[in-house]
């Protein structure tokens, strides 16, 4: 094979192909470079390749070319790991408007006659990328839809089992406290019944953006449990923390000042929030920890509503015919 035809063959691959000599000069540079740098040949022969591309020093890329030269090491970079090494574009000469092309790089060391050449091997990545973060993007808006409640737009019950089961798992390995807050709107049947179930869809959308804006962090997640009740775990929180938590919640919802003509309590709509907190112990899962919410709710309710209660043990011993309706 003379020399013009390995030329032409370099010429016609759909990668691109950089020799380097001992020296770390250019020895040879094929046509698919000079379509996405705008450098010929011509250009580039004889200089050093950090003169071409001042970007790689003290990069990956410089260091695997001298373990090449040095120790015939081969390396390979990535895109995921080394996004856009080369100054490499679909159009370079609108380099400014056109994102570089992600660029897989084969190093690979080349010994001839007693020297060690460096050859470096480009293949465009770009629309493999692009599919990638396309379906990745796909995956996490199909996660957030399917944990998302489609009425209030915060997490919904499964959002909810997700994220008590993984906060109570991890409490119980590192034995810290979690707590749980669950929260009803007062009398929302008969807020329902007077003013229609639009009124009431609006209601909950504003009640429940209210609850998400209005958390300590932006980890911690209000679910819609069910019907017109709300949950919020919360990780390494004792039960004093998450009781000032449901209190400022609570007095959150009083300042809507949403107007509620059938309410027994308030001439606005009202929450009532039950809390309990615990450290799992052997034996107990997270029904264990809904169960103590869930019942200092109904005692909040029992109490005249819009208010907080704690969950004691005492309120296991509360007779069941005190339980009024939500």
């Amino acid at each position: 094979m003379d020399g013009a035809f390995a030329t032409k063959l370099l010429d016609h691959l759909q990668s691109g192909v950089v020799l380097l000599d001992p020296q770390v000069q250019i020895c040879a540079w094929n046509q698919w470079m000079t379509r996405h740098t705008e450098l010929t040949f011509n250009d580039v022969v004889t200089k050093c390749i950090d003169a071409v591309f001042p970007e790689i020093v003290h990069s990956r890329l410089q260091d695997c070319i001298q373990q090449a030269l040095y120790f015939k090491l081969s390396s390979m970079l990535t895109p995921a790991l080394n996004p856009a090494v080369l100054p490499l574009y679909q159009k370079p000469s609108n380099r400014n408007l056109s994102q570089r092309i992600e660029q897989l790089i084969y190093i690979t060391p080349i010994p001839q006659d007693e020297e060690v050449f460096c050859l470096i091997q480009i293949q465009d990545m770009t629309a493999t990328v692009r599919r990638e973060r396309r379906l990745r993007a796909q995956s996490t808006n199909l996660i957030a839809t399917t944990y998302r409640d489609a009425l209030t737009g915060v997490g919904n019950r499964r959002r909810f089992d997700h994220d008590l089961g993984a906060f109570f798992s991890d409490a119980y390995r590192k034995q810290q406290t979690i707590a749980l807050l669950m929260i009803d709107i007062d009398d929302f049947k008969a807020y329902n019944d007077h003013l229609g179930h639009l009124k009431g869809d609006d209601c909950l959308m504003k009640v429940a953006t209210t609850l998400q804006e209005g958390l300590r962090q932006r980890g911690d997640c209000v679910s819609r449990y069910g019907g017109e009740e709300f949950a919020l775990p919360l990780p390494d929180t004792d039960i004093d923390l998450a009781y000032s938590i449901a209190e400022r919640l609570r007095q959150l919802i009083e300042t809507l000042e949403i107007s509620h003509p059938a309410s027994r309590t308030m001439p606005h709509i009202t929450v009532s929030i039950g809390v309990s907190a615990l450290i799992p112990k052997v034996g107990q899962n997270m029904t264990t920890l809904i169960s103590q919410a869930d019942q200092a709710l109904y005692q909040a309710k029992d109490a005249g509503r819009n208010r907080c209660i704690r969950y004691t043990p005492e309120l296991n011993t509360a007779p069941k015919e005190l339980v009024l309706q939500h």
